[in-house]
């Protein structure tokens, strides 16, 4: 059950001072005595208060946001995502706040944050930290994972159905005739990784193959080369974690001289015109996106209170690479 949000009458009351006050503190006009404005900030710590903007921004005609969290700035498809999300949330009179973060996860402070600045409800391409249990159970504003699955049963995630994704892309290469293989990513146990992954070896073991895995931390180049060096030779088809990273495969692989299947992930170029014409796998995005905000808005203006924990279906998309 969601908690009750801490108000400013909760924090004047545990000390005994007025609203206005305690306002005045947070606003940052107005005279309040330097004792005063200690005790109103130790109360609204111990009272897990977080002042809300949005309250201020609907009294002067202001308009209501959601805070889009994500961890790369030249990462292409966070760029087409968060402008689906910005189109589809404005059609819905809703702002968004961006959030750039220089991490693999979400915290509690970056929660705190968002909710600080008024969002009515966050999403993040990044994973949960475990310790966002706790607050969120707390402050009930909506907290929408997209791209990664989430085991906390207080927040809500949507990802694309990455087993099948992987499953697709294994059946393609060893269709395009390819009898060696490899997975290539980063952050291996982040649970779309893994998802993709396990999708990937299903199918290579069912004609009784296997896949290696390559790291791809400190660049595909290296990746590859450092392979290529220990085996002899590369592998006849790569699956990579997303289009990013299959492009740079494939630049990769013909500055070899190397003949290799690629096939990516995300459909980058059904958005954006690219030079090379991936083999990928992808969502459609914009449906995506308008059954994350329409589910998530049924949350913000109370129609449902449901848990969301949804995959959303993906298809194979032809190209010269695999």
């Amino acid at each position: 059950m969601k908690s009750k949000r801490v108000t400013i009458k909760d924090v004047a009351s545990e000390i005994g001072v007025t609203p206005q006050t305690v306002s005045r503190v947070f606003r940052g006009n107005g005279y309040v005595s330097a004792d005063t404005r200690l005790r109103v900030l130790d109360a609204a710590e111990r009272l897990r208060y977080v002042p809300n903007s949005a309250a201020i921004r609907l009294r002067t005609g202001g308009t209501k946001s959601v805070a889009v969290v994500f961890d790369s700035l030249i990462n292409v498809y966070f760029a087409v995502m968060v402008d689906y999300l910005q189109k589809e949330l404005q059609a819905n009179g809703y702002e968004i706040v961006t959030i750039f973060l220089h991490s693999h996860t979400i915290t509690e402070a970056v929660y705190r944050e968002a909710i600080s600045g008024g969002a009515s409800a966050i999403i993040s391409f990044l994973e949960p930290d475990d310790a966002l249990d706790g607050v969120v159970k707390s402050f009930g504003v909506p907290l929408m994972i997209l791209g990664r699955r989430s085991e906390i049963d207080v927040i809500d995630y949507m990802t694309t159905d990455d087993h099948t994704g992987g499953a697709l892309a294994a059946q393609r290469l060893i269709d395009s005739g390819c009898k060696s293989f490899a997975y290539l990513s980063v952050s291996f146990g982040i649970t779309c990784v893994q998802d993709r992954y396990n999708g990937f070896v299903s199918v290579l073991n069912k004609y009784g193959y296997e896949a290696y895995t390559l790291d791809s931390t400190y660049g595909v180049y290296k990746a590859i080369s450092e392979f290529k060096e220990k085996n002899g030779s590369l592998p006849d088809g790569i699956f990579c974690f997303s289009d990013m990273l299959a492009y740079d495969t494939v630049k990769c692989v013909r500055s070899m001289g190397e003949s290799v299947k690629v096939v990516g992930y995300d459909n980058i170029q059904a958005d954006i015109s690219m030079p090379i014409d991936l083999t990928t796998v992808g969502a459609d995005k914009p449906q995506f996106v308008q059954t994350v905000v329409k589910l998530l808005l049924d949350k913000i203006e109370g129609r449902t209170n449901d848990r969301i924990a949804n995959c959303f279906a993906v298809t194979l998309h032809g190209g010269e690479t695999a």
